[in-house]
């Protein structure tokens, strides 16, 4: 089982210093600080994981640890009174090491002192809850052994020693629950993850006039009030538009979202004839009583999410809380219910099609890519909002959107068609079907990969673009740095591979330091290059033909890598091998392997 990935560890320190450490009771060791700050955090891990496992406070949590010197293996005791369950833990907060046979031989050796009740050998955080404990002992119906650790696995030495213990007789024991639980680094991810998830909506829809299709998917359609889906839409927010491909952007970006505030304005009993209606799946759908007296019937929903017609329902929301006084009773809409799962084939399925009729960007449909959703939740633990559906609000330092990933993660990219490409047919990075997508965003990008790369981007872009204002007006030197600043952000970039790499988000105030001599230097050396290659044809005819520019950035980086006398390069230079996606592959993939790192 593989250990906890470094990007994720990285994640649950901050929100275990954070969240847990202030509440657990006082260390009785003396250690120095960074022992202390160590030690706490382990002891943290503890707390974490019941909070997790029994969805109780983290003071609560925090409250149940007893893990210090002469905890006899157990690092928590906590009594969940619901379940009449005492839980007894020991956790292990390495980055790699398993939970092994010497981690768990002292876990057995306390659980046994304390069922029989013999405190004599335990800490004081044990000894101050010896009431409490022994209490527990008593009312309890389950005692549950529990193992959260973050290393790759547990060995069978350590399995072997605590299935020994469940099975000992002599314990006269029968209330310890076989098996002994693991809570393993798949666990704590799916957790940290799970926090910056939308909630599910559940919630009840009234329909008038419905009807039902049967096969091959349960549907429901009807007439809904325009009303109560603003109220659904101002309780929920987000999560009620967690599929579809956008989120709302705004009556001023948008000419539909326009006519839709205007027919609210001056005829809402036309909106039902002047709007394409709603659509929402869901996981479950149950039908509920009638209202004899307007002919609604009530629906049970559970996992709704729009799929189709946010800007209908955020654009009537944003009327009404511009026009507080306003009446909107008349307003009704179409709505479908599809009872199919939202990230699902088919709901995906659905989400596109119904989509398709109306004017959306091939990049929108990035919102069905799962790993998308994945980034987010990463990245909005580093404190960062990455908006990969289109939206008004997603502006400012803190916010990354698609457009902007796309751009940063092709400057990465060893291919040197990828800077042609930014240049001349941005749109082809942008279609989740596409090869360059996918490679774009593979499974193995992480959250804190993709935030250290738009740091580094936007500092050597900001750069680039500095060079490219302070040069003559209509220079040579001005086109070049104008048409080439792909290429020298590429190039850049590939010095920075490690630092983006990292497992912990670059402090965006040191960049510009570490950059700013050795892109000064690569600027110069672009300007000479260009001086030399573009003799009679302009920078950005140049620059658009994925010939010249991949002849360009191996010269380039032969030179800015300092790599003239590399012996394996004259070889390289001669491989042109037909099965290459392109030309100069290997001296291309060569070469973006030197890079030496800032």
């Amino acid at each position: 089982m593989a250990a906890l990935e470094p990007q994720y560890m990285t994640i649950l320190k901050k929100v275990l210093a954070v969240r847990f450490v202030p509440f657990l009771p006082p260390l009785l060791g003396n250690a120095n600080s960074t022992n202390q700050a160590a030690k706490q955090l382990s002891r943290a891990f503890s707390a974490f994981a019941l909070h997790k496992l029994l969805d109780i406070t983290p003071q609560a949590a925090a409250a149940s640890v007893v893990d210090d010197f002469n905890d006899k293996g157990i690092d928590a005791i906590h009594y969940h009174e619901p379940s009449e369950t005492l839980y007894l833990l020991q956790t292990k907060l390495k980055e790699s090491e398993q939970f092994k046979q010497e981690d768990a031989l002292p876990f057995c050796e306390g659980i046994r002192l304390l069922l029989k009740q013999d405190f004599t050998a335990f800490n004081e955080n044990v000894l101050n809850r010896k009431a409490d404990i022994e209490g527990a002992l008593d009312a309890c119906s389950h005692i549950k052994l529990v193992v959260p650790y973050t290393g790759d696995g547990v060995s069978q030495t350590a399995r072997d020693a605590l299935q020994a213990l469940l099975d000992d007789e002599d314990l006269d024991e029968e209330r310890l629950v076989k098996p002994v639980e693991y809570y393993a680094a798949a666990d704590i991810t799916r957790d940290l993850l799970a926090e910056q998830a939308y909630p599910p909506v559940h919630t009840d829809i009234a329909l008038q006039k419905h009807a039902k299709v049967e096969n091959p998917r349960t549907t429901y359609y009807g007439i809904a009030r325009l009303t109560d889906l603003v109220a659904l839409h101002m309780d929920k927010g987000k999560a009620l538009y967690e599929r579809n491909i956008r989120y709302f952007l705004g009556s001023s970006r948008s000419d539909v979202n326009k006519a839709i505030k205007a027919t609210l304005r001056d005829d809402p009993g036309s909106f039902f004839y002047l709007n394409n209606g709603v659509t929402a799946v869901c996981d479950e759908i149950e039908l509920k009583g009638k209202n004899p007296s307007n002919g609604f019937r009530k629906f049970k929903v559970r996992g709704l999410s729009i799929i189709n017609g946010a800007q209908t329902v955020a654009s009537a929301a944003e009327f009404v809380a511009q026009h507080p006084g306003s009446n909107i009773g008349d307003a009704k809409v179409m709505l479908t219910l599809i009872k199919a799962p939202a990230d699902g084939p088919f709901g995906k399925r659905v989400t596109k099609a119904r989509n398709h009729q109306n004017p959306v960007q091939t990049a929108n449909f990035a919102s069905l890519d799962e790993n998308q959703e994945r980034l987010r939740q990463e990245i909005a633990h580093l404190g960062f909002a990455y908006h990969y559906r289109p939206e008004a609000a997603a502006t400012g330092p803190q916010a990354i959107s698609l457009d902007e990933a796309l751009r940063v993660l092709a400057s990465r990219q060893d291919d040197p068609r990828y800077a042609v490409w930014l240049k001349s047919v941005p749109a082809r990075l942008a279609n989740p079907e596409s090869v360059e997508y996918q490679t774009l965003f593979p499974a193995t990008l992480t959250g804190v990969a993709l935030v250290n790369a738009v740091l580094c981007h936007r500092a050597i872009r900001t750069l680039v673009v500095d060079y490219e204002q302070k040069a003559v007006a209509r220079s040579q030197e001005k086109l070049i740095y104008r048409h080439a600043i792909h290429v020298i952000i590429g190039v850049m970039m590939k010095r920075l591979r490690q630092r983006i790499g990292a497992a912990a988000t670059i402090d965006a105030a040191t960049i510009p330091g570490l950059i700013s001599q050795p892109l000064d230097q690569l600027r110069q050396q672009t300007f000479d290059l260009g001086r030399q290659r573009l003799l009679g044809l302009g920078p950005l005819a140049y620059f658009r033909n994925q010939g010249s520019v991949a002849s360009f950035m191996a010269e380039l980086m032969e030179t800015h890598f300092m790599l003239a006398a590399d012996p394996a390069l004259p070889n390289l230079r001669n491989i042109n091998t037909a099965a290459d996606a392109y030309p100069r592959k290997s001296l291309l993939d060569y070469l973006s392997s030197k890079a030496p790192q800032l």
